[in-house]
């Protein structure tokens, strides 16, 4: 059966959808999801490869660093970008990887002066395993840098890697974004063939709550 391609709307200017979110929150997987369009100018070469580093492979990875190199950019490659930046990047005490915070409104107050609209998009991922897979990676909970920047992104839409990978297809279509999201792309069911969330889940025997659902027995409180 033939794919329905998913047109790009009719915009009057371009258009950069900044993707972000906490350390382990689902960024290599939005962006993947988000470079599939054919009309959209992203991280193409993660499509080839099952993880690069930010800092290394993003197309905007000098930019996030200095913002002024955003002015001598080719906006000519289209109408439509995508950019991806972990918030923060890098490892607590690491001397080869050390950790920084990216100043996103900065950046994005810098493509908003060259004429091009801007729209935030912030991934998140269950609190407890975020907490884990920071602490081992990191050495330490970083959530708090992205907290620290959300309030200065304007309307943020929010994307969730638990209905991502529940609703699949369904939940990418339902999005409703500045740049085309290619939901029908067969790519799609290769890059959620395997939920990254399983490691961290140990099945529960019984729970005295259990009970509840089974024989609708009332808890006054928490047993």
């Amino acid at each position: 059966m033939k794919t329905q391609r998913h047109r790009s709307p009719i915009l009057h200017m371009k258009q950069l959808l900044i993707l972000t979110g906490p350390q382990g929150a689902g960024n290599h997987l939005w962006s993947k999801i988000f470079s599939l369009h054919p009309e959209v100018y992203g991280w193409k070469s993660l499509l080839e490869n099952y993880w690069e580093a930010h800092r290394f492979s993003e197309p905007f990875a000098k930019h996030w660093k200095n913002h002024d190199l955003l002015k001598t950019f080719d906006w000519s490659n289209g109408d439509l970008y995508f950019t991806s930046i972990s918030c923060p990047l890098g490892i607590f005490q690491s001397g080869v990887n050390p950790i920084w915070n990216p100043d996103i409104r900065g950046f994005a107050d810098t493509v908003r002066s060259l004429g091009i609209n801007v729209t935030f998009v912030v991934c998140g991922r269950d609190q407890t395993i975020l907490r884990n897979q920071q602490t081992r990676i990191r050495n330490g909970t970083t959530v708090q840098y992205l907290l620290s920047q959300l309030g200065d992104m304007d309307d943020p839409v929010f994307l969730s890697y638990e209905l991502l990978y529940l609703y699949k297809q369904d939940y990418l279509k339902s999005l409703k974004l500045n740049i085309p999201v290619a939901w029908d792309d067969p790519r799609i069911d290769e890059i959620l063939a395997e939920d990254p969330n399983e490691k961290y889940i140990q099945y529960v025997e019984y729970n005295e709550l259990d009970n509840g659902n089974k024989f609708g027995t009332t808890f006054s409180e928490k047993p």
